[in-house]
């Protein structure tokens, strides 16, 4: 079952329809994350040490600093645990349930003026608000267009990004042009990803920039695809990877850091760019984590790549399985029913 692929629409209201599903599903998932920690709380057991890895909740928030008299810096939190600070001063952490950084007084976590809490429910695209809804990309699903992959989502902060879109049936060329304030250039290859050239002006900080990949056989064109970047301002730039540093800073460990705690990072910006490939690098170092695999599924459905969200799906489940892990198994077979609903008429 976990192999099956999404079959594509062949006509315009089926491919209407489709974008619709996807969009829901999307919107499904997002719920599921922001409630699922209020849903499914557990008592905590009363810590004996202060590392918090064996304790027994859903965590929702990270200590960044040394502040605390007993939680050390890199001490995960859960629902109702108590900061005790010296001297009137603050403890910085991370809240994974509204993606900020805070800097609380001693009290529950839960309770402080700047609380951690969830963030308030933004309206996403449902079938019910269609003219919200992007584009939704997949292999053949524009009758063999390239469409554009990569870079992820709409936000990012590399002003050299890897480009890469879908191959189309029959073409043997691929000409890339990227155009914007102060940037214009084109590059034809025969693959179907692009690192930036070295040779091009970078993106400029604070600007939108259009990809199109055009679609050739021989001299012929046969289908072409655009997309809008936006890339972030030099200040918002400096203010993650500030923040990221800091989570550097910690020593994590490395899929952890990157699926809780980069991925919060990145996620308050909804840079889907930056999340993606912090991911997919684990993924190439190895990783046998179920949890980062279901994250960067639900990361590539947000950006609207269904097929490839259901590939880390499908691993997160195997994983999870294999290692006796029922609660992350429950969480991915959730996502996997959601997604078979697509091939549902």
């Amino acid at each position: 079952m976990l192999n099956h692929s999404i079959s594509k629409p062949t006509n315009g209201l089926e491919k209407k329809v489709f974008r619709f599903q996807v969009a829901a599903i999307a919107s499904i998932i997002l719920f599921i994350n922001e409630s699922s920690v209020l849903a499914k709380h557990q008592p905590t057991a009363r810590r004996d040490s202060l590392n918090s890895l064996e304790r027994k909740c859903d965590f929702i928030a990270r200590v960044v600093n040394d502040n605390d008299l007993e939680w050390r810096a890199g001490s995960k939190l859960c629902e109702g645990d108590k900061l005790q600070v010296a001297n009137g001063s603050t403890v910085k952490i991370l809240c994974y349930l509204n993606l900020k950084f805070l800097d609380l007084p001693s009290g529950s976590i839960s309770n402080a003026p700047d609380k951690c809490v969830p963030q308030a429910m933004k309206r996403r695209c449902t079938p019910a608000t269609r003219k919200k809804c992007p584009k939704t990309k997949g292999p053949g699903d524009e009758n063999g267009t390239p469409m554009v992959i990569s870079p992820y989502g709409s936000s990012i902060l590399n002003s050299r990004p890897i480009i890469s879109w879908y191959s189309v049936a029959g073409a043997d060329n691929y000409t890339v042009v990227v155009e914007g304030n102060g940037v214009i250039w084109e590059k034809e290859v025969k693959t179907t990803t692009l690192l930036y050239p070295k040779e091009q002006r970078e993106l400029q900080y604070g600007n939108a920039y259009k990809i199109t990949v055009l679609a050739s056989k021989g001299d012929f064109p046969v289908s072409v695809d655009t997309s809008v970047v936006n890339l972030l301002p030099e200040s918002d730039l400096k203010q993650i990877l500030e923040k990221v540093e800091q989570i550097n800073s910690l020593n994590l460990p490395l899929d952890e850091a990157a699926f809780l705690d980069l991925d919060a990072v990145y996620m308050s910006r909804r840079l889907l760019n930056e999340t993606i490939n912090t991911l997919k690098k684990r993924v190439v170092a190895g990783s046998s984590n179920p949890t980062l695999y279901r994250i960067l599924g639900d990361r590539y459905l947000e950006a609207w790549l269904p097929d490839e969200a259901r590939r880390e799906y499908a691993m997160a489940a195997q994983l999870a399985q294999s290692s006796g892990n029922l609660d992350e198994l429950e969480k991915v077979q959730e996502r996997l029913k959601l997604l078979e609903s697509l091939q549902e008429p």
